[in-house]
């Protein structure tokens, strides 16, 4: 029997519910959520999500691009990213020139925000409405020139119960173990069953925090002896 030659895994935010539901015993084979559970799980799992959202998970890593402005030193960006990674600066002839971040006291401790020259500086001011990239020094005039930005991208909401759930195939099991885990209080549940529902939601988003990293390569000097 042949393979299915698909690798195209989600699960709905209904699926992962009753998943963790069923962790739980909280439901009997062939039972199905109320629409109140369901309610109740799915603000659970939106506010779990986000909380998760600082981890570095490798499959948010998003690249694009801002097309620059002449004497122009803030940019509003849409979608809004949850954290810049780097930021290239492109000239006209299509060459990327690395540049250097900026701490929000250093940007703000430049003498002269409008001096012009070669863009060599970032600035990552994210509010909660809004979120801004500000560049340092400015450009007199533009022709093609652009931003490239590699950023985490925020996790997506759940707005209806139907929506499949924004995380990578291999931490689907992750989302519903620590579901499960962060319900079993609602449902009052406790015991040697429950503790290994917890043990193993710790297991597994400590293994999600440790395997879904950018890999750093690190060059030791060579120490010699005699």
């Amino acid at each position: 029997m042949s393979t299915s030659s698909s690798i195209n895994l989600s699960l709905t935010a209904s699926q992962v519910i009753e998943y963790a539901l069923r962790k739980l015993n909280v439901l009997a084979e062939g039972q199905s959520a109320t629409g109140e559970a369901q309610d109740r799980a799915l603000t659970e799992l939106e506010v779990m999500l986000k909380e998760w959202m600082p981890y570095p998970a490798i499959w948010r890593l998003t690249e694009s691009y801002l097309s620059l402005v002449a004497d122009t030193q803030g940019y509003n960006l849409n979608p809004r990213p949850y954290r810049i990674v780097d930021v290239r600066y492109r000239n006209s002839d299509a060459n990327d020139l690395p540049m250097t971040e900026l701490a929000r006291q250093e940007y703000y401790d430049l003498p002269d925000k409008t001096s012009n020259g070669t863009p060599t500086s970032w600035y990552f001011d994210p509010q909660r409405a809004t979120t801004a990239i500000y560049v340092w020094p400015l450009l007199s005039s533009v022709t093609t020139e652009t931003l490239r930005i590699t950023h985490q991208r925020r996790m997506e909401d759940i707005d209806d119960v139907d929506n499949e759930i924004d995380v990578d195939q291999e931490h689907l099991s992750t989302v519903g173990y620590n579901l499960a885990a962060r319900l079993a209080d609602d449902y009052g549940r406790k015991g040697p069953h429950i503790d290994r529902v917890i043990a193993r939601a710790e297991q597994l988003k400590e293994r999600m925090m440790d395997m879904d990293r950018v890999e750093v390569i690190r060059f030791v000097p060579e120490t010699r002896y005699g």
